[in-house]
């Protein structure tokens, strides 16, 4: 290696003295010295220069030696150079001064040729350990950065798909990603073109790559089935969320894969909630990104999609609807290509079939059905053949399934459903837990119960424990703290700022209300 030297003296021959002592000493050591006269010019080009070692004289008339180790101590945070003091006063305070500015070393004048060798070897020796030690932190900074992905990647997935309270210290993570994990919302981000399946995970993994030098401490970023990004960012409340949502989709319109993406957001959620419910809210609300003369339209043809998704679901295992049925095909068909376009109708088509096979239960070990042959049918077909081999596997779907219309949207599958929420309020619920439970989709179930209550089933669950909560506080003296336990909530705080939301007043305030004014 090359050991960059700066010696600064306003008397030439000492600077002559000293660079004189090193070329003709240290003659098998690479080293490159600069000199200087000047105390200001010897700092301006420390700041502009790396240097690994600088003799600075005490006592220079425009800046003296401490003076300019002070400035450049200010104006530079690093380790580099290390300085020699050279001086012709052996005053404590100039001693002292030195140790406080850590000067590497103090000569004093007349200083003989030894002095100078036995000091800069010192230096040297402690130049080439603190390199070595750079080296070292830089090696492991890599291998942390690269822990974290893989970190990350896993981490996600358990803070959106199990309860993560129970699985992790969620503190322990905060500090090792360095952000709020207890409230936030999702955003799922996908490709407009699926044609290819490798190209498009390869696409995706350059987003998140640049997605994490955007958000950088920021957010969360994984990749999920090599078919979308799920990102978590953290905020404080809802009006937070929506203006960081403004932010995401305004810093990614600058990128030159904008109109090549689609992305969707979630609602303003708390860990105690579980984000399960907002990764779906979130994958679902995946709307194409277009012109503002356009969205009206798309808008009304992705209703158009869901309605006619939704009606075929309805429709499975009649059999006197099958041209009904073939008439919703076909419609989709048309509807896939205008909104989605050619290239992606194949990925939608098989996503509609696994769609069903999702919500009807309809495939098991014993049923004919071959879900991997389908896909390969429909992946070799080509544009004019797209539609009648989807139809026949749809159709073939349909005559295999065992669960019927009326058991799918039955309004006895959610009353039960209803019993059970309204008996078990203070366990934990998952929405996929009790999709599971009574044999649906997470998301089907979602929509069909709001479609069927009112409101959403997270709202219906928290409106249920804030209710059973006024009725402790009103017909019991047991603390706060307990009945945010008794009525589900597993954080109090959480507890207060949700009973506040969904009644107006904290508990405390609610508990000591007169009865007429409840």
């Amino acid at each position: 290696m090359i050991y960059k030297i700066l010696i600064a003296d306003d008397e030439k021959i000492v600077v002559d003295s000293i660079k004189f002592i090193l070329e003709n000493n240290l003659k098998e050591e690479n080293i490159e010295i600069t000199t200087f006269l000047s105390g200001r010019e010897a700092l301006e080009n420390l700041l502009f220069y790396q240097y690994h070692i600088a003799f600075i004289d005490i006592k220079m008339p425009d800046l003296d030696g401490l003076e300019l180790i002070e400035e450049y101590r200010k104006l530079r945070n690093s380790e580099f150079p290390l300085f020699i003091i050279v001086s012709a006063y052996d005053k404590f305070e100039f001693a002292k001064k030195a140790i406080k500015e850590k000067a590497f070393a103090y000569i004093l004048k007349p200083y003989s040729i030894d002095d100078i060798l036995s000091t800069i070897k010192s230096a040297m020796v402690q130049v080439n350990y603190m390199l070595a030690k750079t080296r070292e932190n830089i090696e492991k900074d890599a291998q942390l950065i690269v822990m974290r992905n893989l970190l990350e990647n896993s981490f996600i997935p358990a803070l959106i798909f199990k309860n993560a309270l129970d699985i992790v210290d969620i503190n322990q993570y905060e500090k090792i990603f360095g952000i709020n994990l207890k409230s936030g919302f999702l955003c799922v981000l996908t490709l407009k073109d699926k044609s290819d399946f490798v190209l498009n995970f390869r696409e995706l993994d350059n987003i998140r790559k640049d997605m994490k030098i955007l958000f950088e401490h920021k957010a969360l970023i994984s990749i999920g089935m090599g078919e979308y990004l799920i990102c978590f960012f953290p905020a404080k409340d809802q009006k937070e969320t929506e203006f960081l949502k403004e932010k995401v989709q305004e810093i990614l319109k600058q990128k030159p894969y904008w109109n090549n993406i689609k992305i969707g957001f979630s609602d303003f959620y708390y860990l105690e909630e579980g984000y399960e419910n907002a990764f779906w809210e979130a994958y679902y609300n995946i709307l194409d990104i277009d012109t503002p003369d356009d969205k009206e339209e798309n808008e009304h043809s992705l209703l158009l999609i869901e309605n006619l998704e939704a009606k075929l679901i309805h429709s499975i295992n009649n059999p006197t609807q099958v041209p009904l049925i073939e008439n919703y095909i076909n419609q989709l068909h048309k509807l896939y290509v205008e909104v989605f376009g050619e290239n992606n109708l194949k990925y939608k088509m098989i996503k509609l079939i696994i769609m069903l096979l999702l919500e009807t239960g309809a495939i098991n070990k014993e049923e004919s059905f071959d879900i991997e042959k389908v896909i390969t049918e429909i992946l070799n077909a080509d544009a004019h053949r797209i539609l009648e081999t989807s139809k026949r596997a749809i159709l073939a779907l349909f005559g295999n399934a065992k669960v019927t219309h009326e058991q799918i949207i039955h309004n006895d599958s959610i009353n039960k459903a209803i019993d059970f929420i309204n008996q078990n309020y203070n366990q934990e619920i998952s929405l996929a837990q009790i999709s599971a439970i009574f044999n649906f989709n997470p998301y089907y179930f979602s929509k069909l119960f709001k479609k069927y209550t009112g409101v959403s089933y997270k709202t219906y669950l928290t409106k249920l424990r804030i209710q059973k909560a006024c009725e402790l506080l009103k017909n019991s003296s047991k603390s706060i703290k307990e009945i945010a336990f008794m009525v589900g909530f597993s954080d109090p705080n959480y507890f207060i700022k949700a009973f506040k939301k969904f009644v107006g007043v904290t508990p405390s305030f609610f508990r000591n209300m007169p009865e007429q004014l409840i």
